[in-house]
């Protein structure tokens, strides 16, 4: 089973190294920032989407969702198609229909099943899916999935503590937007460090842990890079376009 990073910068993250968020799960697309689309064609994932799951409404992870729903249309698809999100959806997606940005309504072409509340639940390919409320500025879903006896926990963006660590996962993709030093920042905006990651990945009692979601602040990727492995040793800082094994 493979895990592909598609944008591990946080919203405010500037150039083009990490762009916004999105990743890959066999089927599962977990958010879609802007330039999700460009990257799932180039790693040859596109034809392989069986569902969404949408973590919360900021722009810095579903600008890419009407892109994506475009280049469906272009590329001709039959298949289902299944997207999972908190309330709020729905009427962006009609006002982007009602001026036809996507050229038609993909829903008129295959079946497009949006599960849209406050805990969404749906079966995306072989994957059982869920969302689960986490701390953040906005109603934010995190997504637990389970299959065949593995399960995966996408943190979508979160204030630490979280939910998150009443829960069990054998993998956890978990935000990390700021270095422990800058920890005033991560609450006020509602994200975490790598340090608070590390930590619910001990209390998830997860066999590896996955860090996303970076900001751009000076010598990020070092701080974050040291104090995770600090907290939990089986560690990794995401990088854009790269799968790991899981």
């Amino acid at each position: 089973m493979q895990l592909t990073f598609l944008g591990t910068g946080a919203g405010n993250h500037k150039g083009t190294d990490r762009q916004p968020s999105g990743a890959f799960v066999e089927g599962v697309l977990l958010d879609c920032g802007a330039g999700t689309t460009g990257r799932l064609q180039d790693a040859a994932l596109f034809d392989r989407v069986d569902g969404i799951v949408i973590s919360h409404l900021h722009a810095d992870h579903i600008a890419g969702l009407f892109d994506f729903l475009m280049h469906t249309v272009i590329a001709q698809r039959r298949r289902p198609l299944t997207i999972l999100s908190p309330p709020g959806l729905s009427p962006i997606l009609a006002a982007m229909n009602s001026v036809h940005a996507l050229v038609v309504d993909p829903s008129t072409l295959y079946p497009l099943t949006i599960v849209e509340d406050r805990l969404p639940r749906g079966r995306i390919g072989g994957w059982e899916a869920r969302g689960v409320p986490l701390d953040h500025t906005v109603y934010n879903l995190g997504y637990h999935l389970a299959r065949d006896g593995t399960s995966v926990f996408y943190t979508g963006d979160t204030r630490a503590p979280s939910a998150a660590a009443e829960l069990r996962a054998d993998f956890l993709i978990h935000e990390s937007t700021f270095a422990y030093r800058y920890s005033d920042r991560a609450h006020e905006f509602g994200h975490s460090t790598a340090t608070q990651a590390g930590e619910a990945a001990v209390a998830m009692h997860a066999r590896r842990l996955f860090l996303t979601h970076l900001c751009s602040l000076p010598d990020t990727d070092v701080e974050v890079r040291r104090e995770v492995h600090a907290a939990f040793a089986d560690s990794e800082v995401a990088e854009d376009r790269h799968r790991y094994e899981l």
